[in-house]
Order: structure tokens, then sequence, then C-alpha cells
């Protein structure tokens, strides 16, 4: 694991060690006995350690049972939480800080170009990805006239506030490259996404005139071959619509996108 994936391991551990060190008094003294009688189950509260039986709790009691029972699981969560964080603190104190990916990415653009890296890390990754080459879209051109933050030209207002957002987000985007499908055909989905740390590629078609029924029937075919290519929804493929009534919501899907491209 990396240095700062350590760190914000630790940092979970602190919340869950605050939160437990900070309920674990108020709950009930002692711990929770279970005892098995046929298909009945009894409960006994031990609070004396020379005690093995404990006291008998009544059927109608069973908020004491759950609290009991969520006592000794707060007592041995806390005990490998705190095992846990001391070995991370040990390990963040001896370690410089770096990654093995970091050699690569400190070097000079020159040097960069004179060799070739075993590990290199996302921010590097994303940047080339970025910046190599691909086969655009080479119909018409001339209608990707809307400008973006990023730079480049698109087709329309609604793909310029996409793009916008992909840009902000931090997600790395290609707009209208290729992709081969099975069938030998060749589509031009409006972005190509980077998915880190997966290095995975998703898609995103904006469907923008769904009142046209021409336009409605050429792209249900296409996601039909997208599908038969192992692009679809909820694996790496993103669906935006927008008709007359219904404009593209751009906060939801930002919340959407969030979710999907967040680091576990």
């Amino acid at each position: 694991m990396y240095s700062r994936e350590f760190e914000e391991r630790k940092e979970t551990l602190e919340r869950i060690i605050e939160k437990i060190s900070r309920e674990l008094p108020e709950l009930p003294p002692g711990n929770l006995r279970i005892q098995k009688k046929g298909n009945i189950r009894q409960y006994f509260q031990v609070t004396d350690k020379d005690d093995t039986h404990g006291s008998f709790i009544k059927a109608g009691n069973m908020e004491l049972v759950t609290k009991l029972a969520q006592k000794t699981y707060y007592e041995k969560l806390l005990r490998e939480a705190e095992r846990e964080k001391k070995a991370i603190t040990a390990y963040l104190r001896g370690s410089t800080g770096k990654r093995p990916e970091d050699v690569f990415s400190g070097m000079n653009e020159y040097r960069k170009n004179l060799v070739e890296p075993l590990l290199i890390s996302d921010e590097e990754y994303a940047k080339q990805w970025e910046s190599a080459a691909y086969e655009k879209n080479p119909y018409h051109p001339e209608e990707c006239t809307l400008p973006t933050d990023k730079g480049d030209f698109v087709r329309s207002k609604s793909e310029a506030r996409i793009a916008d957002m992909y840009y902000a987000l931090g997600i790395p985007y290609r707009y209208e490259a290729s992709v081969k499908l099975k069938n030998g055909k060749t589509k031009y989905p409006d972005f190509t996404l980077l998915k880190l740390p997966e290095r995975t590629e998703y898609y995103h078609e904006h469907l923008g005139i769904l009142d046209d029924e021409s336009y409605r029937m050429s792209n249900l075919i296409k996601l039909n071959e997208y599908a038969e290519s192992q692009i679809f929804t909820g694996k790496n493929l993103i669906l935006t619509f927008e008709s007359v009534n219904a404009p593209l919501n751009i906060k939801v899907l930002r919340n959407n996108v969030k979710e999907i491209f967040r680091s576990i």
C-alpha cells in the first residue's frame, strides 16, 4: 500500500477509535453470555470475572442484550483498530513518504524520454493517456465550434457542460475518440473517460435529441452494438438523455459521476 493510503486508513481507524471511546463508557457493565436450550436462546449478564454463569436477562429486556452485544463488539474492534493504527504509525514514521512510482515522476522531461519506466504513478499515467494521440471522429468536424475549459471544441452546449464537468472533477477524458467494435465497425463515443486507480476506460454517450425518431432508432442500434462488444450500462457505459421537455440535469449527473469515479 502507498503511504497516502496508509494515511487514509489511519484516519478511518482514528474515527472508529474516537467513536468507540466516546460510546463505550455509556454501555452497561459486564458482558453477554448466550445459552441455547433446544430452539430457545437465553441471555445472561456477567459482571464478575469469577462468575461464569451471570444474571439471567428476561425476554422483555432485549435492549440490555443488544447493548451488551454491542459492547463486546466494540471492545474487540477497539483492540484491533488500536493494534493496526500502531503498526501504521510505526510504518509512516520510518517511511520516506515516497513511492517507487515517484522515481519516474521526479525526473525531468528529457530524462523521462530516455528511459522505459517499470512503474509510473496514476498522475503520470493520466498525463500520458490524455496527451497520447488518438483517432478522432472524422465526420463533420466543422460542427465542433463550442469551446470547453480544457481547450477542445464540442458540438453542443450540453456536451460543453459535460466536458467542463469532467475537467472540473479532474477526470481525464477524450472527446469523440474511436473505439473498434467486435463487428468490425468503428464508433466514436462522445466521451472516453479514464478511471483511476483501475486505469480502465469508461464511455459516455449523451443522447441529446431524443424527440427525433430517426435519431432514437440509430442510437438504439448503436447501443446494441456497444453491448455486443461488452460496453454497456452497469459496467463501463454512462448514458445521459435529453429532449425538449427534459433537459440535461448536470447536477444529478455530477453526483452520479462522482460516485462512479470515487476512489475506495
